[in-house]
């Protein structure tokens, strides 16, 4: 089973990473995970453009040192990614309206152990189920990067469009009946198109692609006027690969990643328990809220992000008092605080720091006449965790996270947080998702 877990994860990256990938994976941190506990932090991250992730979390060996396949796991689905809706590249960047961006954000995920622990020891099954999206407000210094990132992206386009189109007129109409009259009838007509476009800065510049052109050209096969498909698609990898459009698209993606302006993250999960492990009797004990803002700075702090964190949390009388009846259960939980996350090219690096106001109303007897009494108790607690994240490929994350978390109802001395976990993505938007016909 080792040597098996070990080809998969040699073997994955390589697999997943065929296409170029417009938004890159980033660290797991969906709702359901973190209601559930998976996930120890309480600021979630916006999730990347992905139809379905999944994260697994373990330190993938046992007491032997034996590679285990974890039982923790999460997924998060963003509908809207399963299919390729032509957006252009404005249309990706911007969404026209609101409610754009709440479809196009909406995720829903589910996570799953088979370790909740109740208070006699019992481990049970537990669910938790949750949603989110995200809402972009870019500044004005976004709008202008990326309107200069756009126009070099479509300017090289509608070149290699004129170009294509040119040939295939060319050679359909009969203008041309063999290789050499269109080597000879392109050159002028390659000229003129690089020259119209102005998309080189000097003359040298100028000269080098239209030779370099002319000089793959010589390679064309026979040109036969009566299938000539072969000829063209041959003409038309060449022009593709002399007027590099991944160039300004790769400087496109870089910039993707550490975009800047105001983003917020909205979510809501549910924690679902099975506390006989029967799946006819369950418990919906917990649920959350959050609302979570992020910037992103700009120019020479362009690395740097800060997220912010407000969540609430409320829990169910009935289910504590029953399963975990020797412990004080605070019913309502008040959480804020903020983050700092560095990026870099292929790794990141997460400290959080969030406080907690927790609230409760505990029974404290009868009066006289029979009455039931209450008193009201609150508690305070902090939680400061590390993360540091890897990006193995685009579409796998490997995260590791160390600090100390809030006091658990069981076992509230044991704060300890060190994680590993390896999250996967699949169907990200590829540049090949883009209409680059539409402005």
């Amino acid at each position: 089973m080792k040597q098996l877990l070990l080809l998969f994860f040699i073997a994955l990256p390589f697999l997943t990473g065929a296409q170029e990938k417009l938004n890159p994976l980033k660290a797991p941190t969906s709702p359901a995970s973190s209601i559930l506990g998976l996930e120890p932090k309480v600021i979630l991250q916006p999730k990347s453009y992905q139809a379905l992730e999944t994260a697994l979390y373990s330190n993938f060996l046992n007491s032997n040192y034996d590679a285990v396949i974890p039982t923790d796991f999460a997924l998060e689905f963003t509908p809207y990614w399963t299919k390729n809706h032509g957006l252009s590249l404005s249309e990706y960047l911007y969404p026209e309206s609101f409610a754009d961006q709440l479809v196009r954000n909406s995720s829903f995920s589910i996570a799953s152990t088979q370790n909740f622990v109740l208070e006699d020891s019992t481990n049970s099954n537990g669910l938790a189920f949750g949603y989110r999206t995200t809402f972009y407000m870019p500044n004005k210094k976004d709008k202008e990067i990326t309107k200069n990132k756009i126009e070099a992206i479509l300017q090289d386009f509608d070149l290699k469009l004129d170009i294509n189109l040119a040939a295939e007129v060319m050679v359909n109409s009969g203008e041309v009946t063999s290789k050499e009259e269109f080597i000879a009838k392109m050159k002028d007509t390659i000229s003129a198109t690089v020259k119209r476009y102005g998309k080189y800065n000097t003359q040298e510049e100028y000269d080098a692609i239209v030779e370099a052109i002319q000089v793959k050209m010589t390679a064309l096969p026979t040109l036969d006027i009566n299938e000539p498909d072969s000829f063209l698609d041959t003409f038309k990898n060449i022009i593709d690969e002399q007027v590099k459009t991944f160039v300004p698209i790769a400087a496109f993606k870089e910039y993707l990643k550490d975009r800047q302006g105001l983003t917020i993250d909205v979510a809501f999960a549910t924690l679902l328990n099975f506390p006989t492990n029967s799946f006819e009797f369950s418990y919906l004990p917990k649920t959350s809220v959050w609302v979570t803002p992020s910037y992103r700075f700009s120019d020479k702090m362009d690395f740097l992000k800060v997220l912010g964190v407000l969540r609430y949390e409320w829990y169910l009388d009935d289910y504590y008092r029953r399963y975990f009846p020797g412990t004080v259960t605070f019913q309502n939980n008040f959480d804020y605080g903020a983050s700092v996350v560095s990026d870099f090219k292929r790794f990141s690096i997460q400290f959080e720091l969030v406080g907690r106001s927790k609230n409760a109303t505990i029974p404290a007897g009868f009066d006289i006449e029979g009455n039931e009494l209450f008193r009201k108790e609150k508690d305070s607690d902090v939680q400061y965790m590390g993360t540091f994240t890897y990006n193995l490929t685009e579409e796998i994350v490997l995260s590791y996270t160390l600090g100390s978390r809030f006091e658990t109802i069981l076992n509230p001395s044991e704060t300890l947080v060190s994680l590993l976990s390896l999250n996967f993505g699949f169907g990200s938007p590829t540049t090949a998702d883009l209409d680059l016909t539409k402005k």
